[in-house]
């Protein structure tokens, strides 16, 4: 063996073998059975039968003083009398990493991915198809004391050759000329590149400066002036508009507030951002966020689009080692610009009720309803589903 392929293998054993023993990985095997009904629109109950849903799932963490890492992958097979299976029914699998190796740097980053042929199965925010589809995202984000910047991607691909597949990219980069623990003077830069079936079909790119200030603990504010440009062939765009930045976090407690809120929105070629409201405690949480979005949903959108949704959670853990959550989506999707072009309106319920037998066994029962309208080539009612099902899950809760 050449002596420069041996020091590197014994460099490469090293260094896993001290990796292995400083910072294990802890496991968490699972699965879920479910039985479930599905009610369609126009049919009774016992027409579909019921179906039978197996998920098995792993989830894998890293907790050290300066960095998490947690990773979870489920795969979900169905069976029922039209189903011989189990047949393949979604995957669905999540990353997240955070490291803070020093007082004023840290780092983190994120990935999703939802594949499913099902419309009630998943969580995301978005136009229902009623056919496979994937759902790809990601981001990183890192924070210094003079540099902080971001990327995010959003790729949403669709198995039918009727739909077109849809991707975003999104990036931010903020520089500190001054800066106290107080506060901070900021100059930044911003974009946003959207492509439908591969092909850019919007470029924006903004330049602003500004402020943030920390008014006191618990109440932050920001705010930040400038041009955006705006490359857009498929529509009357101006390509030159005033680019703002305002934001705003304030604790419960802060300004006499009963609850958390928090808000940032940009305005370029059109506003988005968020606006959330939140309640947390011991064991419950109540919180209602809206968020507007510019991206690339494809699938019956051929142009860039823009999405409104309203979310709202509510959770809380009952006596007798009852839990129970309810979440919701109100929202639409309409191309842009908003003044032509389709749109769909999505409405979502999911409401559970878990109890824990023992440390590594619970039941539950799941309810979920979905609602969507604007498809004009189809009936409201084809887009109506609700579900009822039965669940037990085994191993790590």
């Amino acid at each position: 063996m050449p002596r420069g392929a041996l020091v590197a293998a014994l460099v490469t054993a090293l260094c896993l073998r001290a990796a292995r023993d400083a910072c294990a990985l802890t496991f968490g095997p699972g699965v879920d059975f479910e039985v479930r009904q599905d009610q369609l629109p126009g049919a009774t109950s016992g027409t579909q039968g019921w179906i039978a849903r197996v998920s098995p799932r792993l989830s894998v963490a890293r907790i050290t003083q300066m960095s998490k890492l947690e990773m979870t992958g489920i795969r979900s097979f169905d069976s029922n009398q039209r189903l011989k299976g189990p047949t393949w029914a979604g995957d669905e699998a999540g990353l997240r990493f955070d490291a803070t190796p020093s007082r004023y740097t840290r780092f983190s980053t994120f990935g999703g991915y939802v594949s499913s042929r099902d419309p009630l199965g998943t969580h995301s925010a978005g136009p229902v198809t009623f056919n496979q589809s994937a759902i790809a995202t990601g981001g990183a984000r890192l924070e210094l004391w003079r540099l902080e910047g971001g990327y995010q991607v959003r790729s949403h691909t669709y198995e039918s050759s009727n739909a077109v597949d849809g991707l975003s990219n999104t990036w931010e980069a903020t520089l500190f000329p001054m800066r106290r623990p107080d506060m901070q003077l900021v100059m930044s830069g911003r974009g946003r590149v959207v492509k439908i079936e591969n092909e850019r079909a919007m470029t924006t790119v903004a330049v602003t400066g500004g402020w943030r200030r920390t008014h006191f603990e618990g109440l932050s504010s920001e705010f930040e002036a400038g041009v955006a440009k705006t490359d857009d062939d498929r529509s009357t765009t101006d390509p030159y508009r005033l680019a703002l930045v305002a934001g705003l976090n304030a604790d419960r407690g802060t300004l006499r507030l009963p609850v958390d809120l928090r808000f940032r929105f940009v305005r370029d070629v059109a506003t988005t951002g968020f606006a959330e409201v939140s309640l947390p405690a011991r064991r419950s949480r109540l919180a209602v966020r809206y968020e507007q979005t510019l991206g690339a949903e494809g699938g019956y959108f051929p142009d860039p689009t823009m999405s409104k949704y309203v979310t709202f959670e509510a959770r809380d853990t009952l006596l007798g080692g009852y839990a129970f959550s309810i979440e919701g989506s109100l929202g639409q999707t309409r191309s842009f610009p908003e003044s032509s072009g389709p749109w769909l309106d999505t409405n979502r319920l999911w409401a559970t009720v878990n109890r824990g037998l023992m440390s590594w066994m619970s039941v539950g029962i799941d309810y979920s309803l979905l609602n969507q309208d604007g498809d004009t080539s189809r009936p409201n009612w084809v887009f109506r589903r609700n579900r009822l099902g039965l669940r037990l899950t085994l191993g790590a809760q």
